[in-house]
């Protein structure tokens, strides 16, 4: 029995000599000829891939890398081992506790020689950075004094432009809680030039730099800056009266008083990119408690005791001083 083949509509089909069945297409008048036969036998064990070839993606770890260092932080704390002097009132006796006195000067002196040590290994033999030596106070009392003065007339972009981030954070929560009809304006009056600071108003206490590891062209450094002056807060009540007059603005405080303040700026290089100089923050000088009990400082360790006590307080976060 003869069975029948439907052929689609504009579709026609006859038997050549050599027996294999052709298919013609009659579309605009023409049609081509096509041998099932042989396409089949050209596709033979060959898989069906109908996908347009792409260009080659970079890898999983290439793209996590790029993602990574778009979205990496501002803030990375304070590098592990920073020591801060403290004022002479707060250190302890030479008569009544002479070895402490003489433990904290000699851990100031050591790491002192030390920051001057990584700075060298971060600006010249790892790179080509300037020191900057003579700029430093002048960042820090300009960092400063921005961001009081952004605080004060509540300028929230302005903090977060050159603020690190947990500082911003803080300071934008204190200007969202104040009240919408206070003002206040801060002015410094000027910078008390004592023997604390070398009669300069501002002192550089400490001065750090390390590279970023497994991060190429990446690092941070980092200056704690003593700054005493004298501030003034004025605080005033605006009150909106009724409509087509003048908003009426009361003055209700002034506060003046003298400041000793432990300013941090850092600079923040990510894969080549210079952030800039920003603001991180206040930092506490450094007791005699932390001297004996930080890693960094401890007297009595051994080389390996004390890699080893900084690793396990860089996993704790317990290490650097604080806030």
């Amino acid at each position: 029995m003869a069975s029948t083949l439907r052929l689609p509509t504009g579709t026609s089909a006859r038997i050549v000599p050599s027996g294999s069945f052709i298919a013609q297409s009659c579309t605009a008048g023409s049609y081509q000829c096509r041998s099932f036969s042989q396409t089949s036998q050209n596709l033979a064990g060959r898989p069906m891939n109908f996908r347009q070839p792409s260009q080659s993606q970079p890898s999983f770890k290439t793209r996590t890398k790029d993602m990574l260092m778009n979205q990496l932080p501002n803030d990375i704390g304070i590098l592990p081992g920073t020591f801060v002097k403290p004022l002479w009132r707060d250190r302890p006796s030479i008569f009544e506790h002479p070895r402490d006195r003489l433990h904290m000067e000699w851990t100031w002196l050591k790491t002192l020689f030390t920051n001057y040590g990584s700075l060298l290994q971060y600006c010249k033999r790892e790179n080509s950075f300037p020191f900057n030596f003579k700029q430093r106070r002048h960042i820090a009392s300009q960092l400063m004094e921005k961001m009081y003065t952004s605080f004060a007339q509540g300028n929230i972009p302005e903090i977060r432009r050159f603020c690190c981030e947990r500082l911003s954070t803080r300071l934008v929560r204190q200007i969202e809680a104040r009240d919408a009809s206070e003002k206040l304006e801060w002015t410094l009056v000027k910078y008390l030039r004592k023997p604390s600071t070398n009669f300069l108003g501002l002192r550089v206490m400490s001065d750090r730099a390390t590279s970023i590891p497994e991060l190429a062209n990446s690092g941070i450094r980092q200056i704690v800056v003593r700054v005493t002056s004298r501030q003034s807060m004025a605080t005033s009540k605006v009150e909106q009266p009724k409509r087509g007059a003048q908003p009426v603005e009361t003055l209700v405080s002034t506060k003046e008083q003298d400041c000793v303040e432990y300013i941090v700026v850092q600079n923040l290089r990510w894969n080549g990119k210079d952030n800039g100089w920003m603001l991180w923050g206040h930092v506490t000088p450094t007791t005699m408690q932390q001297i004996m009990e930080d890693p960094y400082f401890a007297p009595g360790l051994s080389a390996m005791e004390r890699m080893e006590q900084i690793k396990e307080a860089m996993m704790n976060g317990s290490s650097g001083p604080k806030k």
